[in-house]
């Protein structure tokens, strides 16, 4: 069944459509969530913590168990911390404090991480497989099962909601309806292909091996290595109990079929690392090639892309699942409250406005991390020293790329939700930057921490049209107050005046947003 759809229209029109109407009870389900991996568990609960009625399908039998993503930055970490894993995520795994550039086999420089303004303020190595054996616990909590071995074969909708044919392992198949639907189902993602939404990009023209593996050698376990040869370039990422995802380019002519085995794997170690490290214990040995692209569009009426769906970059980094939990938090709060009729359906048209410049941004930075190490073979002495030169940075600019580095540094000052009243604010106040710890502006200093504060399901932190707190002076702390105005979600007020009483700080969603 080919997908079929309503005539096109904008999605501004769409978000004219009475609220009442966004809060649909014909429906069995909210939002129908296709691909059970990171990003669509994360999505999945998020909904599910707001009371909609979801449901999650994957084609697959269950977890991948390969290591597959390998790091969590900062801000995903933030953004965990409300399920109550990260804890277990920090305690289990092994945080990145530096790397070690080598070029032909000598040590050229050796970076000692800063940590960030952030509660983690380092990434820390966790594979993906264990990071969603976590989240579909939590979802299981939430009387939430995981529908394995379904997948989606049609797609059609209206402006009513969406109609899914889904098909189970043993053939049966079902017409599924939702108000919604999110396909979180990855590179070569149903969704995007029944939708006719192109995925244009680029592939790197060399292949890749990788090996998830025991290296044993005295090396620091907490840094990354970054062999630059004149045959190509290899990583050492770090896993989580004390292993090694290990991956470098080969030459354009090498088959790349079938499976690499450890001996191919422990040769171009030898060569490009020349240490001495011994390789042992491989859960998983594979060819592959790195992928940049980015979808048409992450939205087609009442279906939407998330995750590698909508994205592709290098692994170098490790920001393609961190940048897909991102998607997932900042598209569940919208929805639900569509979902439940407390927003127009226009909030979503901040989705893609604001998810679609990071994405952007992550693929030119995976670019920019993995083309200089294919290259290095055929450069000259001078971009050779160029190139080495681009990692000897500053205090402060380590400081910026490591804010970076972690996805702190989103700005989403150009979103539909961020509303710019021409006041002069400071810069960490301008509109959609990051809501900073409120603590320095507490004159008896006891710590207020805005991070935890807006931990909730759905959280917004705005100001008033009229002047918000003084920013930038010390205020007594009694003029601080928070209440909860509706089940899940939470308000900032201040005592302006205590003959006036509390006001509410922020009469629409303006000068401070809350990252999400």
């Amino acid at each position: 069944m080919a997908a079929k759809f309503v005539p096109r229209r904008s999605h501004r029109d769409e978000g004219n459509i009475e609220m009442a109407r966004n809060h649909s009870p014909r429906h069995a389900t909210d939002v129908l969530v296709v691909g059970a991996r990171t990003t669509g568990l994360m999505l999945a609960i998020r909904l599910a913590r707001q009371g909609l009625k979801v449901r999650i399908v994957d084609g697959s039998p269950g977890i991948d168990p390969h290591s597959r993503a390998t790091l969590l930055h900062s801000r995903s970490l933030e953004l965990l911390e409300n399920l109550g894993v990260t804890e277990t995520v920090v305690a289990s795994g092994q945080a990145l404090r530096g790397m070690r550039l080598f070029a032909d086999g000598q040590l050229l420089n050796k970076s000692e991480d800063p940590p960030v303004d952030s509660p983690y303020p380092f990434a820390i190595a966790y594979s993906q497989m264990e990071i969603e054996r976590l989240l579909a616990g939590k979802l299981q909590e939430l009387g939430v099962e995981i529908e394995r071995s379904t997948e989606l074969f049609s797609l059609d909708q209206d402006s009513d909601g969406v109609r899914a044919g889904l098909r189970n392992h043993d053939g049966r198949e079902e017409l599924a309806e939702a108000a919604w639907l999110v396909g979180c189902d990855g590179a070569h993602s149903t969704t995007r292909h029944l939708l006719g939404i192109g995925f244009p990009g680029t592939q790197s023209r060399f292949p890749y091996i990788l090996a998830d593996v025991v290296a044993e050698n005295d090396a620091p376990s907490d840094a990354w290595f970054y062999f630059l040869h004149r045959e190509g370039f290899l990583i050492f990422a770090i896993l989580d109990g004390g292993r090694r995802q290990i991956f470098g380019n080969l030459p354009e002519d090498h088959p790349a079929q079938g499976q690499p085995s450890l001996a191919e794997m422990q040769d171009i170690v030898d060569r490009r690392s020349e240490g001495s490290y011994r390789l042992s214990d491989p859960r998983w040995l594979t060819y592959f090639r790195i992928h940049y692209r980015l979808a048409e569009r992450f939205r087609e009426g009442r279906v939407f892309l998330a995750g590698d769906a909508a994205h592709l970059n290098s692994l170098v980094g490790g920001h393609g699942m961190n940048t897909g939990i991102q998607d997932a938090c900042n598209l569940a709060w919208k929805l639900a409250l569509a979902s439940r009729g407390l927003a127009s359906a226009a909030i979503l048209d901040s989705y893609e406005a604001e998810r679609r410049p990071v994405a952007e941004r992550m693929i030119e930075g995976s670019q920019a991390f993995t083309e200089p190490g294919e290259a290095y073979p055929r450069m000259s002495a001078e971009e050779r020293d160029d190139l080495i030169k681009s990692f000897q940075k500053s205090p402060d600019d380590l400081i910026a790329f490591r804010r970076n580095f972690e996805e702190l540094d989103l700005d989403y000052g150009t979103s539909p939700l961020s509303y710019d009243q021409g006041e002069e604010l400071p810069e960490e106040l301008r509109p959609g930057m990051e809501a900073k710890d409120v603590a320095p502006l507490l004159r008896d200093g006891e710590r207020f921490d805005l991070f935890h504060f807006l931990g909730g399901p759905t959280t917004a932190c705005c100001s008033s049209p009229a002047k918000p707190v003084a920013a930038t002076t010390p205020v007594p702390r009694p003029a601080t107050r928070s209440i909860s105005m509706s089940p899940g979600s939470t308000f900032i007020l201040w005592l302006q005046n205590p003959a006036q009483g509390l006001r509410r700080m922020g009469s629409r969603c303006s000068s401070i947003r809350k990252r999400v």
